[in-house]
């Protein structure tokens, strides 16, 4: 399936194309459409997006709404894949401290991962396991906080620098509480390469705020 394969590659899924087309001309979708919708985010998908639904058709604002109730009420039956990845395949460090930060995380019920990340793509490692936390994606790259915004479930900041281990944490952990994505005395995972070269995450953390 092409939304697997995506996603394995941590690559963003936009799932378009006459996803609700009898909404151009009628006031409610058809049940096989809005169920194509809710399939497209159970497999994965980034973002849906409509077209000549909302370019052109009669009922564009029903359309947007209808389109978002799908996705909200899709979401709160979604769990996390912690077996997305169980085939045996050698998993590469990045990936492997990924995962394992999700594990912890559905094991303490943690509300947020905080993830550092230059290009994006350990918040992306991060996200293909459909974590039940939020993923809050520290960058210092304005292209990668961009991109990153259409990746599912991630929150992305732009910071000025993160100069160590230790200003990544104190940093995570004042945006997790600036942002309200967690609370005081909440457990957050924390994720960051350190003493390796860049590119590679090899830290896994847990603190409480």
């Amino acid at each position: 399936m092409m939304i697997e394969k995506c996603i394995r590659a941590r690559k963003v899924v936009i799932t378009a194309t006459q996803m609700l087309d009898s909404m151009i001309k009628n006031p409610r979708p058809t049940r096989a459409e809005a169920g194509d919708v809710a399939n497209a985010i159970l497999d994965g998908t980034d973002a849906v997006m409509l077209s000549g639904e909302s370019a052109k058709g009669k009922y564009p604002l029903e359309a947007v709404s209808i389109m978002a109730t799908i996705c909200e009420r899709t979401d709160r039956v979604m769990n996390s894949r912690l077996e997305f990845n169980n085939d045996n395949r050698k998993l590469r460090i990045t990936e492997a401290v990924c995962r394992g930060a999700v594990e912890t995380a559905e094991k303490l019920d943690a509300p947020l991962i905080v993830v550092a990340t230059q290009g994006g793509k350990s918040a992306r490692a991060v996200r293909k396991y459909f974590p039940d936390a939020t993923i809050l994606a520290l960058t210092t790259n304005e292209k990668t906080a961009h991109q990153l915004v259409l990746s599912k479930g991630v929150v992305p900041q732009l910071v000025k620098e993160i100069t160590s281990t230790d200003d990544f944490y104190r940093l995570g952990k004042e945006l997790a509480l600036q942002s309200g994505l967690a609370h005081k005395g909440d457990v957050v995972v924390m994720v960051s390469g350190a003493l390796v070269p860049s590119g590679t995450t090899n830290t896994a953390s847990v603190h409480v705020l």
